[in-house]
């Protein structure tokens, strides 16, 4: 099984009471799937920390690797008529810093002054916090001596739907429980794509009821989403519906590669929930084993469900299938749309099989 986070997390709670108290500290890690709440978060220790202050002077904004002599000198100075100055450091990969350069980073945040605050948010950047690499443990742990290191997972289906009511009411409109859950599933838990859709579905509707019409007129499924709808359609066998789906993908131009890698994931959740299922632990155990939460818990749950009525032998002739298609996409000249169109139908077919 999958192991959890090797850092000393500080809970999202504990950090907003922290925040809403006027209390900053001197260094944050923010990470995490939802990088709505990682800019949102990050924007808080910045306003907290006063460094909005002075036109502009107290904040220094950096991504990737920053320039070290720049940092370090102001860092080091002092705020300009603000309780305190920030640093921003976007999306940096402390693999890509050299062995000069974390060092200084790490003495940097080791011996901030008091009225420097230093703040690393990973956006579009990805962190193993199960498994993190030498220089990525080194820079993260000092940042827990120091300050605070926090993980933002995807919210819950539930909590995300709440979130997309409450927008909407504030627009004049209203948004349906059920409904409401549909478009968080639609939008694959992302708060950042939620309120850009919400948006969207309050101009259209002006006041009113949003329905489940408008939702699926307007709103577009994320690839994960699509991605575990077709393989409902598959399990069932419904080729045709699935076929369906896949054009609507392709029209959305989306990469044929990225949809077989997509479909996998959910077929590998499912045999994963097969075998939570035979360890004879629950859903919500097994995805915290894997290092699901949030959205991907929830999409994980519905493959537990599936798996259950699934058996071992049609499983591995489905990821076999899967598994050759990958082999020729990358090795063949056949058209990627025409080997997934022919995976589709064996899978499909597998379901009146004897396998």
């Amino acid at each position: 099984m999958a192991k959890g986070p090797v850092f000393r997390l500080t809970p999202e709670n504990a950090l907003r009471s922290e925040l809403q108290a006027g209390k900053v500290r001197p260094a944050y890690f923010f990470y995490g799937e939802e990088d709505f709440l990682t800019r949102t978060y990050t924007d808080m220790v910045i306003k907290t920390a006063g460094a909005l202050e002075g036109d502009g002077l107290n904040l220094l904004r950096f991504r990737g690797v920053p320039d070290m002599d720049k940092l370090s000198d102001f860092a080091e100075s002092m705020p300009f008529f603000a309780p305190n100055k920030c640093v921003r450091i976007t999306d940096l990969d402390p693999e890509s810093l050299d062995n000069q350069q974390l060092k200084d980073m790490i003495k940097l945040v080791e011996e901030l002054p008091e009225t420097t605050v230093i703040v690393f948010a990973l956006i579009t950047t990805a962190l193993d916090d199960a498994k993190p690499k030498a220089k990525t443990k080194k820079l993260v742990e000092t940042v827990e001596k120091r300050g605070a290191v926090c993980k933002f997972p995807l919210l819950s289906v539930n909590a995300v739907a709440g979130m997309a009511a409450r927008k909407a009411a504030k627009a004049g409109c209203t948004l349906s429980a059920q409904d409401a859950a549909f478009l968080a599933e639609r939008c694959g838990c992302s708060l950042t794509l939620l309120q850009t859709e919400v948006e969207k579905l309050c101009t259209y509707r002006q006041s009113g009821e949003i329905t489940r019409a408008d939702i699926s007129a307007l709103v577009p499924r994320t690839l994960d989403a699509s991605a575990y709808d077709l393989s409902e359609l598959l399990f069932a066998g419904n080729c045709g519906a699935a076929l369906r789906m896949l054009d609507d993908l392709f029209q959305q131009r989306v990469e044929p590669v990225l949809i077989l890698s997509a479909v996998s994931g959910a077929f590998v959740d499912c045999y994963r929930g097969k075998l939570a299922v035979r360890a004879g632990k629950s859903s919500q155990q097994a995805a915290a084993d894997f290092g699901y939460f949030g959205g991907r818990a929830y999409y994980f749950g519905k493959a537990c469900t599936k798996a259950r009525g699934l058996s071992d032998g049609y499983l591995n002739a489905c990821m076999e299938v899967l598994f050759r298609t990958n082999r020729l996409m990358n090795s063949s000249k056949t058209d990627s749309r025409l080997l997934l169109e022919r995976a589709f139908t064996e899978i499909s077919a597998l379901k009146g099989a004897r396998v």
